[in-house]
């Protein structure tokens, strides 16, 4: 299963309408959808609003997204950093969804963003908290390590396994006015209690299979780290812990 197979699954374990109806957004609103993947939610939202922009540093996820754009849908092949906003409209909401925790340093891009946003408008933002040691058992010899291994992750600025739980704070500190806060999104593949359907593990087995990073951490473990993982996945034992968290702000009129 390539990159692009993977996501085009994990849409379909996402309710993304379940979000979308906390977001404060108006028909005539311009929003811009940061790490649009394969445009599920860019999709959704060109539906209901005005305009919809969506970004993403995946050639072949614009790609996709441009061969099925509507009339009032623009993808653009970017990192974040280098979006031209002042060619775009004026921009009333972004969502960002298991995205800016790939930033270095994320205050500092919600600071431009808080910047960039209409008086009035909003941003939403779902990510993960304890991505991999959340889905783990507790008592796993691994457990220490994983989760040590996602603390130094977002030290380093590579990725942030627990951006979710800063999202809020982080929101206040450049100036949005939370709105709505769910710390516990129940989710079909990353927070979930019960055994995995079969999609779903074999989901986790592909993106193990990509986590280079935590393979060199593990080393000759790692293979028994995949085997233990995906098997508490399966179990009927399996507790969901609140990894999955979301959060819609507004920027005061």
């Amino acid at each position: 299963m390539d990159l692009f197979e993977e996501y085009r699954q994990q849409q379909t374990w996402r309710d993304w309408p379940q979000y979308l109806q906390h977001i404060p957004f108006k028909s005539s609103d311009v929003v811009v959808d940061l790490g649009c993947s394969v445009g599920g939610v860019s999709s959704l939202f060109a539906s209901r609003v005005k305009q919809v922009v969506g970004v993403d540093l995946n050639r072949s996820f614009i790609d996709f997204c441009q061969q099925h754009q509507s009339a009032n849908q623009t993808f653009i092949h970017c990192d974040f950093d280098n979006i031209d906003y002042q060619s775009l409209a004026e921009i009333n909401g972004v969502w960002a969804s298991f995205s800016l925790s790939y930033l270095p340093v994320p205050l500092d891009y919600l600071t431009k963003l808080h910047s960039i946003i209409q008086p009035g408008g909003w941003i939403a933002l779902l990510d993960v908290a304890c991505f991999i040691s959340a889905n783990l058992s507790l008592d796993s010899v691994y457990y220490d390590k994983v989760r040590q291994f996602e603390l130094l992750s977002a030290q380093s600025g590579c990725y942030d396994f627990n951006f979710g739980d800063k999202m809020q704070l982080m929101l206040q500190q450049v100036g949005f006015e939370i709105s709505y806060v769910d710390n516990d999104v129940t989710d079909l593949e990353l927070n979930f209690s019960g055994a995995a359907r079969a999609d779903v593990v074999q989901g986790w087995s592909a993106r193990l299979e990509r986590m280079q990073k935590l393979r060199e951490l593990l080393g000759g473990d790692y293979s028994c780290f995949c085997a233990e993982f995906l098997a508490n996945l399966q179990s009927p034992q399996h507790q969901q812990r609140g990894c999955v968290k979301y959060v819609v702000a507004k920027k005061a009129q």
